[in-house]
């Protein structure tokens, strides 16, 4: 590559290029003996310093130019004795000065040199040959089948990854917004404590399960006086029994805990207030037990405020109580039980929905109706 000169201060410290370049300055073809981005200087006399110029400027390339056209130009200095007159640029466009910015930077680079009188680009060619890239391997009929087997599993098992992490998503997004689950739920009966008369030693307590009306429960011996004995309220079921035959025993302990033999037993589950106030439009839930039994649209017998007058239930404040819709036995009052509380069915896009199938399955039906003469139209 050509000699790189560098200005003075007053000549903006531009770096000065001794490569090929014309100027043609009113009708004249001058060579540029260097220049920059600042300017120019060609081999010539008689410019008078401060005149100003239109040149057009061209950078030959082995088989093509770079021109810059109607560059203004002022003549800084003129020397007559060596016959040098230098040019300072006055303006250029954004477009000149990014193509003198392209050549000198290609010059620094190496990517353009000097081959004669002309430039030429040493690295960056167009006239590559491209490489022969061998035919892929003909597979037989078996290694294709193989391949289409591999490709056919591996694009499965993506789907149904996909399909799994859409349900997965799916069924999240619908607990959140339509599911509502107990804080806790048990399997549940209206019963009632029969306490303890007075101070004293259990001397008798009934061991039956069932016990009819008027028969003892308990004889409670107090430290002074007789014996007093307990009878049953009613026919009922002995639940729990909380002390045994020879306890001693305060006035009021609850010793027996009774259901009557006829009472319904039920599902109680405690709801908190701000999720309550959303189940009444709700007309079932969905149970599961503790042996694992599932059961759907059990019925929801009574909320607070709502429901009917019916005394044996064992209703309670936060409490809603669902028809267990499985036999039950008084053995299993105090087991827990998984509830849930769907709220899609009567969310304004799950009637919408069930609307829809209605109509659908009328005009079905009028349809096969139609079909089979059964109706007239």
């Amino acid at each position: 590559m050509g000699a790189m000169s560098y200005e003075a201060e007053l000549q903006r410290q531009h770096p000065r290029y001794r490569l090929p370049m014309r100027a043609t300055i009113d009708g004249r073809i001058y060579q540029v003996h260097d220049w920059s981005m600042n300017g120019f200087a060609i081999e010539a006399r008689g410019f008078t310093p401060g005149k100003k110029v239109i040149a057009h400027l061209t950078i030959p390339f082995s088989s093509y130019e770079f021109s810059l056209t109607e560059v203004p130009a002022e003549v800084l200095y003129s020397t007559d004795p060596i016959g040098r007159t230098s040019f300072i640029f006055l303006t250029l466009e954004d477009g000149q000065v990014s193509l003198l910015q392209y050549v000198t930077d290609a010059i620094l680079s190496g990517e353009v040199v000097r081959a004669g009188d002309v430039l030429d680009v040493a690295r960056r060619t167009d006239m590559v040959k491209s490489k022969q890239v061998p035919p892929p391997p003909r597979l037989s009929t078996r290694a294709r089948l193989a391949q289409l087997g591999r490709r056919v599993a591996a694009t499965t098992g993506v789907a149904a990854i996909g399909a799994a992490l859409v349900a997965f998503l799916s069924a999240n997004v619908y607990d959140e917004l339509y599911v509502v689950r107990p804080e806790s739920a048990a399997i549940s009966a209206k019963t009632v404590n029969v306490a303890a008369p007075s101070v004293g030693r259990i001397t008798f307590i009934n061991e039956k399960k069932q016990v009819s009306f008027g028969e003892p429960l308990m004889t409670v011996n107090p430290a002074v006086g007789n014996p007093i004995t307990v009878e049953s309220p009613c026919d009922c079921v002995q639940v729990d029994q909380r002390f045994a035959n020879g306890d001693f025993v305060k006035t009021g302990d609850p010793v027996v805990r009774l259901m009557r033999a006829d009472a319904p037993i039920v599902i109680s589950a405690i709801v908190a207030d701000k999720e309550l106030m959303s189940l009444y439009g709700v007309e079932t839930a969905s149970l599961v037990y503790p042996d694992g039994t599932s059961v759907g649209e059990a019925e929801i017998l009574w909320l607070p405020g709502q429901g009917g007058t019916q005394a044996d239930l064992p209703r309670e404040a936060l409490t809603v109580l669902v028809a267990p819709k499985k036999a039950l036995s008084p053995d299993m009052i105090g087991q827990p039980v998984q509830v849930e509380f769907d709220l899609f069915p009567d969310s304004m896009i799950g009637r919408l929905i069930a609307s829809a199938t209605r109509n659908t399955a009328t005009a079905g039906a009028q349809s096969t109706a139609l079909l089979t003469g059964e109706v007239k139209p």
